[in-house]
């Protein structure tokens, strides 16, 4: 073990940067590695250390890179190598083991120049595309970031999620050793080896996603706390966001997207669906008020991009920039819109019921209807469901079928796919609430 500096660890382990330089030794004369500039590379490590060690070789040489889910079966890595354009593919354990394959592409797309990193898409409104970024944008998102965030400035990144992702890569590694700290990745996800590990540095921003942080605090003492948890992706419910925040504290939201990285960031949460302000290297455009339905499109403007989230959302009168829902799962009643969130947190306030997820499918007669699925500790009734909805929502908002099931599907990032469910066929919804 090194007696350096540590740059990160990976669970309990320290690596240096003289660690990192010998993982990366043996490759600096072999095939696509004399040319760092001219790879495209596909990578699928089991050691995250040697993952690590090889992307902050490869950034500065200005090589592309695709980082594959660990997970991932052989084959599968090499369609998703072969499908984004990629030269080589690096799979295995770890980079002693794994020699570059060199495989035949139909056409190797362009690269900017300094290289860029390959991201593909959640999938959550579709199959999930290709999205390309260059280290050069990349790196003026995280000037953007650190400079922004400086609530983080003194506090020790916990990072338990993939960082062959974005979130957990850029956003909780890179940014890390932007502003000189020492990211701790955890592999090992266990709730109590992770809990573990927030003890050992009790200053601590954790970097997860809301289901593990839902997960850490039901086993954590009532007597302790998280210091800072960071969320990504769609603001939680009111009764969940609640529950979080009274056992960090603080709790930080940011919100982008994987074309343009994190865009804006809030580091105290006071409400569902704060986003908080921009970040400085973009500009957003939103509505002005909630109650402006046909004028909350959220766009990205920065690097000679315009892209259109798909998500609604306004800004407040301090400028503050607020969710409301994705378009894609936005419910149309009648002419009325309906946002599954809005549902979704009157069903967090029933007694037992812990998940809820509101969606949409196609109606006859009213263009579209509200449909429920939902988990709780015990099975409810029915029957005195729907009558306490009818009491708690609008007409519109009512939905037309509620199921209680034990588990609500998720994608292999976590989230719940609105258009997945909508997809289903109307007769595995179990119970129907007449108009």
């Amino acid at each position: 073990m090194t007696t350096a500096f540590p740059l990160f660890y990976v669970d309990n382990t320290p690596y240096s940067q003289d660690d990192c330089d010998r993982i990366v030794a043996p490759l600096a004369d072999s095939g696509p590695f004399q040319n760092p500039a001219t790879c495209r590379l596909a990578v699928c490590l089991q050691d995250t250390a040697h993952w690590l060690a090889l992307c902050l070789w490869l950034k500065p040489l200005g090589a592309t890179v695709l980082p594959i889910h660990p997970g991932t079966p052989r084959q599968a890595a090499k369609t998703l190598a072969i499908d984004t354009g990629c030269s080589h593919l690096l799979f295995g354990d770890n980079l002693r083991d794994a020699a570059p394959e060199a495989l035949e592409t139909p056409e190797n797309p362009g690269q900017a120049a300094g290289g860029e990193l390959i991201q593909l898409s959640s999938g959550t409104t579709g199959k999930p595309k290709t999205i390309t970024r260059s280290w050069r944008d990349i790196d003026r998102e995280l000037t953007a970031y650190v400079d922004h965030f400086t609530e983080a400035q003194p506090l020790t990144p916990v990072v338990a999620c993939p960082v062959t992702h974005s979130y957990g890569l850029i956003c909780g590694v890179l940014a890390a050793l932007e502003r000189g700290a020492t990211p701790h990745v955890v592999t090992n996800l266990n709730p109590r080896f992770i809990l573990s590990r927030l003890r050992s540095v009790p200053e601590h921003l954790l970097y997860a996603s809301p289901t593990l942080v839902s997960l850490l605090i039901r086993i954590l003492p009532q007597s302790e706390t998280l210091h800072t948890v960071m969320l990504s992706g769609a603001p939680l419910p009111a009764p969940v966001l609640n529950q979080l925040r009274n056992r960090c504290q603080r709790l930080c939201q940011q919100y982008g997207c994987s074309e343009a990285g994190c865009v804006a960031l809030t580091a105290n949460v006071t409400e569902p669906g704060l986003l908080g302000t921009p970040l400085p290297h973009v500009s957003l455009d939103a509505g002005t008020s909630a109650a402006q339905p046909d004028d909350v499109m959220i766009t990205i403007k920065g690097s000679g991009q315009h892209i259109n989230t798909r998500d609604l959302g306004y800004f407040d009168a301090h400028g503050q920039l607020h969710f409301l829902a994705r378009t894609d799962d936005t419910i149309n009643v009648a002419g009325i819109n309906v946002y599954p969130g809005a549902v979704e947190d009157v069903y967090l306030s029933y007694p037992g019921i812990r998940e809820a997820v509101a969606y949409k499918q196609a109606d006859s007669f009213a263009g579209e209807r509200v449909c429920l699925r939902f988990v709780a500790d015990a099975e409810l009734d029915i029957d005195q469901l729907k009558q306490w909805s009818r009491e708690h929502l609008s007409p519109h908002q009512v939905p037309a079928f509620i199921e209680q099931v034990e588990t609500i599907p998720r994608l292999p990032n976590g989230k719940v796919s609105r258009r997945l469910l909508s997809e289903a066929p109307a007769h595995t919804l179990a119970e129907e609430v007449p108009a």
